[in-house]
């Protein structure tokens, strides 16, 4: 199993340390005319990396899956789902950075709906990760995560506290003081819920989208986080209470040992 290094300070900062010797290359499953290798391209190349085809210092991995969707309140319409799964990765395989996002689109002809869905990716990366990038490059500036600090969780949705506690839990393992009105770091987490209809497939689908940033007190992202997952059952209650029990047990075992490469450097 890989295993994923702090994504800010911990992880990237190696890369940021060597910018101007460094190298990455792009490997992609599925493209639109290369309009996603190049979006990342450019993304990565502003902040010094050089492309190479081959024997780089890192690799951008890229994994792209597209998925008809039924949508019965339009059945004329050709509907697709696009799941982006972005790893930059070192020499051994250690995930420095994940990114992922979906992304719906349709149309009365089902290549346009895919050349849409590609577009809105393309404005995505565009705007999303370098912005990623650039959050990152701040934070190397920010003062070291200090255990005995007090944080604040701050969530806009759960489901019965599971999402609060398992966070709340771990940074308390961590040596963390949880005060939600008076803290040193605030993290905030956004959760996006999305039915999904799956063509041929009489199941109910939830993805979850769970963005959760560790914040300093000026604002700077000093530890980024992401969750794209979904699951399915034939009752749309369980299947939300499935994505919800997966995202806990991601997070406990993920994000726990971020924030344990985080402090303990």
């Amino acid at each position: 199993m890989k295993k994923i290094i702090a994504i800010s300070i911990i992880g990237i900062m190696c890369v940021l340390n060597v910018l101007a010797e460094s190298t990455f290359s792009f490997r992609v499953n599925t493209d639109r005319n290369g309009t996603i290798q190049n979006a990342f391209t450019t993304a990565l190349s502003a902040t010094g990396l050089k492309n190479v085809s081959n024997n780089s210092d890192y690799l951008l991995n890229v994994n792209i899956i597209i998925t008809p969707l039924a949508m019965s309140n339009n059945p004329s319409m050709e509907y697709i789902r696009l799941e982006l799964n972005a790893d930059l990765l070192d020499k051994n395989g250690n995930i420095l950075l994940p990114y992922s996002f979906s992304i719906r689109q349709g149309h009365i002809n089902h290549t346009t709906a895919e050349e849409r869905a590609f577009r809105d990716a393309v404005l995505k990366i565009n705007a999303e990760y370098r912005n990623l990038l650039n959050d990152i490059i701040a934070s190397v500036d920010a003062q070291p995560v200090k255990q005995g600090s007090t944080i604040g969780i701050r969530i806009n949705t759960d489901r019965d506290g599971i999402i609060q506690n398992v966070f709340t839990t771990i940074y308390s393992d961590a040596g963390f003081k949880n005060d939600n009105n008076n803290f040193d770091y605030l993290l905030n987490v956004n959760i996006t819920l999305t039915p999904l209809s799956l063509v041929n497939n009489q199941n109910k689908f939830v993805r979850i989208e769970l963005i959760a940033n560790l914040l300093d007190n000026n604002g700077r992202v000093v530890l980024p986080y992401t969750i794209n997952w979904r699951e399915g059952h034939v009752n749309e209650t369980i299947a939300e209470d499935r994505v919800f029990r997966e995202a806990a047990r991601k997070i406990n075992i993920e994000y726990r040992n971020l924030l344990n490469d985080l402090i303990s450097k």
